[in-house]
C-alpha cells in the first residue's frame, strides 16, 4: 500500500536499480490492475517514433485500439507504425486510418483493397483527394471493381492509363459513365460510344459532355454588349476582371449597384483618373479597392478614407506578380497600406533588410503574418509565440527559425509558453528538461516527458499514474525492453515475425 500512496510504482517496477524481488513483484501486481494506465502506454507506444517494428505489431493487436479517432487520423506514423496499422484487425481502425493524409502511398494501397467496403470507398476518396499515386495494375483493379462507387472514384486516379479510364464512358453505371467523360476524354472516344454519350438517356451524362464541349465566351467589354449578358456572375466578373472599353468602365463607376462600382474599382483596366473619382464613394468597399490599386500613388492612397474589415485578405494580384522584384518589394513594404504590407509578407523571398522592417511594423498583422514566412526572424517567433492567442500561435515553434540555443535562459519564466520554449533549444542540459517535466503547467510537463534529453529515472517515474504516462511512452528514448515490459504488464499478446 506505501506503494501506491507515493506512486513510485514504476519506478520500483522497471527501475535499473537494485530492487527487493518481493517489492518489484508488488509494484507489477498493481500496475497489472491498472487498465486505465495501459491504455495510456499502448496510445504513446503507438505513435513512438523510435518503437521498432515488434512493438508497433504488438500495439496494433489491441483492439479497442484506444483514443484511435484522436491521433491514428492525422499523426504521422513511422513506417513501421503504418504497416503495422493497416493489418488491425478492427475495420473501423483501419477506415480511420484510411482517412490520414501523412499514410505512406503502399500503406493506402493496401487499404483501397480492405475486406471492408466502407475503408475501401474512404483510402479511394483519400487517394484521388491527395493525388495519390497508386499502382498502375491497382487503378486498374479498382476500375473494374464489382462496385460502382469504386469504379466512379477510380476514374479520378492520377496513375489511371488512359484506355481504362476511356472504357469507364462506357461502364453500366451512369455515374460512372459521366465521371469518365471531360474535355480530354470526349474527344478520343470512338465515334459510336461518343455518339452515344451524347445522346444518353441519363442527364449526369449529356451534362458531362455539354461540359466537356463547353466554350468560354469571351466577358462582355462594351456597354451594350454588358446591358445584353444575362449571366449576373459574367457580369460582376466582367465589372473586375475585362478589357473594359472607356465607355463602359465610366458607365460602371457610377452604377446604381455597389458592387458593380466596386469592380469598377479593382478593374486594372479602368483608367486611373475614373478610379480616383470613386475614392469618395459613399460605399466603404469601393473606397477600399482604390486604395489598392497599383496605379494610385502613396500621396493619393493616404488620402483616401477607407477601412479595412478585419479578417484575412487576398493579396492584390499586382502585388504577387511582383513578388521576385525586391525593390518592388521595398517600396511595397514601405506603403502606408496596411494591406499591402500584410500582403507582402507572403513574398517566398524577401529581403533580409524588408524582413526587418516587416518584424517592426505598427501593425500587429504584418508581424503576425511574416510568422508564416519561411524568413521569418527568430525574436519576432518567440515574440508572437507568447503573445498570439489563435489556433497557429503552436506551430510557431516547429518553424526553422524557432528553435535554436539561448531559449532555455527561459525556463524560470513566469510565463509558461516561454517554459515551454525552453525545451526547444537544443543545447538545454538534461537537468533543465527534467526541472521542466515538474512544471506546474501541463503543456510544458508533456513535452518535457517527450523529450530524449530527459533523465531515464524521471522518465521511468512519468511512465506513473500522477505522471504524464502517455507522453512518456512517447519519448524516443525509451528502451525497446522497456517498451515491450510496458506492454506485457498490459497484456499485450507477443506476435509472430
Amino acid at each position: 500500500m506505501a506503494l501506491q500512496e507515493d506512486d513510485q510504482l514504476t519506478r520500483v517496477a522497471f527501475s535499473a536499480s537494485e530492487v527487493a524481488d518481493a517489492a518489484r513483484a508488488e509494484a507489477l501486481r498493481l500496475l497489472d490492475a491498472d487498465t486505465a494506465l495501459h491504455t495510456e502506454w499502448i496510445a504513446g507506444l503507438a505513435v513512438n517514433s523510435a518503437a521498432p517494428d515488434e512493438v508497433l505489431r504488438r500495439v496494433f493487436t489491441v483492439d479497442p485500439l484506444p483514443d484511435a479517432r484522436y491521433w491514428l487520423a492525422y499523426r504521422k506514423l513511422s513506417p513501421h507504425a503504418a504497416r503495422a496499422a493497416v493489418a488491425h484487425r478492427d475495420p473501423q481502425v483501419r477506415g480511420i486510418l484510411a482517412e490520414n493524409p501523412h499514410l505512406p502511398p503502399d500503406e493506402l494501397a493496401v487499404l483501397t483493397e480492405d475486406p471492408d467496403p466502407k475503408v475501401r470507398r474512404i483510402a479511394l476518396v483519400m487517394a484521388c483527394e491527395y493525388a495519390v499515386e497508386l499502382p498502375t495494375e491497382l487503378t486498374v483493379r479498382l476500375a473494374a471493381a464489382p462496385e460502382a462507387r469504386l469504379r466512379y472514384f477510380a476514374t479520378g486516379l492520377p496513375g489511371l492509363p488512359s484506355e481504362t479510364l476511356l472504357s469507364l464512358a462506357e461502364d453500366p453505371d451512369p455515374r460512372v459513365r459521366a465521371a469518365a467523360i471531360d474535355s480530354w476524354s470526349l474527344p478520343r472516344l470512338r465515334p459510336e460510344v461518343r455518339a452515344a454519350a451524347e445522346a444518353d438517356p441519363d442527364p449526369q451524362v449529356r451534362k458531362a459532355v455539354a461540359r466537356a464541349t463547353h466554350v468560354d465566351v469571351p466577358l462582355p467589354t462594351t456597354v451594350e454588349d454588358f446591358l445584353s449578358e444575362t449571366d449576373e456572375h459574367r457580369r460582376r466578373d466582367a465589372a473586375c476582371t475585362a478589357p473594359l472599353t472607356p465607355a463602359l468602365s465610366a458607365f460602371l463607376a457610377s452604377h446604381q449597384d455597389d458592387s458593380m462600382r466596386h469592380g469598377a474599382a479593382r478593374n486594372p483596366h479602368t483608367p486611373t483618373a475614373l478610379a480616383l473619382t470613386l475614392a469618395t464613394d459613399p460605399d466603404p468597399s469601393v473606397r477600399l479597392a482604390v486604395s489598392l490599386r497599383a496605379d494610385v500613388t502613396e500621396e493619393q492612397r493616404a488620402a483616401i478614407d477607407y477601412t479595412v474589415p478585419p479578417g484575412r485578405h487576398p493579396v492584390p494580384a499586382w502585388v504577387e506578380e511582383r513578388f521576385d522584384d525586391p525593390d518592388a518589394l521595398r517600396e511595397i513594404a514601405a506603403s502606408s497600406h496596411v494591406l499591402l504590407r500584410r500582403g507582402v509578407t507572403r513574398a517566398p523571398k524577401l529581403p533580409s533588410d524588408v524582413v526587418e522592417r516587416l518584424a517592426t511594423d505598427d501593425d500587429y498583422f504584418v508581424r503576425l503574418m511574416l510568422c508564416e514566412n519561411d524568413r521569418a526572424p527568430h525574436e519576432l517567433l518567440v515574440e508572437m509565440f507568447v503573445d498570439w492567442n489563435g489556433l497557429s500561435w503552436g506551430s510557431m515553434a516547429y518553424h526553422r527559425n524557432f528553435a535554436r540555443p539561448g531559449l532555455a535562459r527561459f525556463a524560470n519564466d513566469p510565463n509558461h509558453r516561454l517554459r515551454y520554449a525552453a525545451l526547444f533549444d537544443s543545447s538545454a542540459e538534461p537537468e533543465l528538461v527534467e526541472r521542466l517535466s515538474h512544471d506546474e503547467d501541463d503543456m510544458v510537463r508533456r513535452h518535457a516527458a517527450v523529450d530524449p534529453r530527459l533523465p531515464f529515472p524521471r522518465l521511468v517515474e512519468l511512465l506513473g499514474a500522477n505522471g504524464m504516462p502517455r507522453a512518456a511512452a512517447q519519448n524516443p528514448a525509451l528502451p525497446t525492453e522497456l517498451m515491450h515490459q510496458l506492454l506485457d504488464v498490459a497484456g499485450v499478446a507477443h506476435v509472430g515475425r
